[in-house]
């Protein structure tokens, strides 16, 4: 049988313009994958030489123009420009790539909210894209990270299992060091000499972008302050790719001149595993005085509370998750902030359509995510029947009724006595209210005649 591609894949793809492109010039999107192939053999080559080697083969990369051209499509591609684009735009694109010069390109700066932080992220242009794509790339085969660190080495998923590794291998006890603001508090000094061989002009340019910094806010620069505070651009741009790059390259360095033996990290979040409370407790303050004194910081590290995988009344937290041993095996689930970041149905006014559905598919993928999440059944279930009733007080079709009444009785089944009324949004309108009614009276035949004699009754 053959493999289908996610809808998230085919939809991205379709955004992109990707397949509008590759059915106009086949050809041409051929040349750029055996272009690709040859720049992977290159890459790899460049992986394995030492680093006096690695500094000239370095810059001839950065000059070569088969290299630039993959980037350039990629560019266009990530912008959503390849919709009207030809193989002479991409073509002029690469031409134009040149990541050892300052240039100015026009930047969007706005305003992204993740759970309870809004933070201010840089969107750039495809030439500057295209020099982040070539510079990240460089950056991960001159800077692996280590084994231990995984936002771009499989993820959660393994920074999870090593965790239950490490757990069996009897480190007991875990302390979690958070650095907080870690993009703003990284300072360009200190920083060209961590990611040598990578030139420093390069750094300048792509990796700090001087230019954008004058770009956004050219005062700060003509009275030579240091402060970008009010151009939004303050230590590595949260929009740039290179940026995830360049904080793994630091969270290495920070780990191996601490000497730091176990621990886990991901991305800024890093978990220090000691065997026993006050060994785990000991290396996680000398991380945080070795961070102190980082060339490219300071960073502001946060020690969390030391935690025992057996605790009976605490969790070991990591990273948005808490973990708890039962019997022999770790049991992760989610914390409070994040379960709470699936609520969207508290804003039901707003929600169109698509997004409850996007809604939905979250809540069912962060379920699956935790295959030994004791109440993850309720969760999920109490979720969902919030997402369903929302459908349908702002579309009061039949079968939305229908939907939201099965979802709603589910809920409540699982809901260890929760009063079929708390489990329903209350609405933003009048006309979600009064639908907000017609369910719950719709939901308690159902379950009158599912159990009869116990319906459930409004408190």
């Amino acid at each position: 049988m053959a493999i289908r591609p996610s809808r998230r894949t085919t939809e991205t793809r379709r955004t992109s313009g990707y397949d509008e492109f590759g059915a106009r010039y086949p050809e041409f999107v051929e040349r750029i994958r055996l272009l690709r192939e040859r720049r992977d053999r290159r890459l790899a080559r460049l992986a394995a030489m030492s680093v006096r080697e690695q500094r000239g083969e370095v810059r001839k990369l950065l000059r070569s123009g088969s290299m630039h051209l993959p980037y350039a499509f990629d560019a266009l591609k990530a912008k959503q420009q390849l919709h009207d684009a030809s193989p002479e735009t991409v073509e002029a694109l690469a031409a134009r790539c040149d990541p050892f010069s300052r240039f100015t390109e026009h930047i969007t700066t706005r305003f992204v909210r993740k759970g309870r932080k809004t933070r201010m992220v840089q969107d750039f242009g495809p030439q500057k894209r295209m020099h982040q794509l070539l510079v990240a790339d460089l950056l991960r085969t001159l800077h692996p990270p280590r084994q231990d660190q995984f936002l771009l080495n499989g993820g959660m998923p393994k920074a999870l299992k090593a965790i239950e590794v490490a757990f069996r291998e009897g480190y007991t006890h875990a302390v979690e060091v958070d650095l907080i603001d870690f993009y703003g508090g990284v300072r360009l000094p200190g920083l060209a000499n961590m990611l040598r061989p990578l030139p420093g002009a390069v750094v300048d340019n792509v990796v700090w972008d001087v230019a954008a910094r004058q770009w956004l806010n050219p005062f700060l620069y003509m009275t030579g302050m240091s402060d970008l505070s009010a151009s939004g651009l303050v230590g590595l741009s949260l929009g740039a790719t290179t940026s995830p790059v360049v904080g793994e390259v630091i969270i290495r360095h920070l780990l191996d001149t601490a000497q730091m033996g176990q621990v886990v990290t991901y991305a800024d979040n890093i978990l220090v595993l000691g065997r026993g409370r006050d060994d785990a407790l000991n290396r996680a303050a000398h991380l945080r005085e070795v961070a102190l004194g980082l060339d490219a910081g300071p960073l502001a590290p946060q020690i969390g509370e030391p935690a025992g995988f057996r605790d009976e009344h605490t969790y070991v937290e990591f990273a948005g998750h808490w973990g708890r041993a039962i019997r022999h095996q770790l049991n992760w689930e989610p914390n409070g902030r994040k379960q709470q970041e699936h609520r969207v149905a508290d804003v039901a006014s707003t929600l169109s359509a698509e997004a409850i559905a996007e809604a939905e598919r979250k809540v069912t993928h962060c379920r699956r995510a935790y295959p030994m999440w004791r109440t993850a059944d309720r969760w999920e279930a109490q979720r969902l029947a919030e997402l369903a009733a929302v459908r349908y007080y702002q579309d009061a079709r039949p079968e939305h009724l229908t939907d939201a009444q099965h979802k709603l009785a589910i809920a409540y089944l699982t809901s260890n006595g929760l009063d079929l009324l708390e489990l329903l949004p209350e609405g933003t309108i009048e006309r979600h209210r009064e639908r907000r009614m017609v369910l719950w009276r719709e939901t308690q035949r159902l379950l009158e005649a599912m159990l009869p004699g116990n319906t459930p009754r409004a408190a």
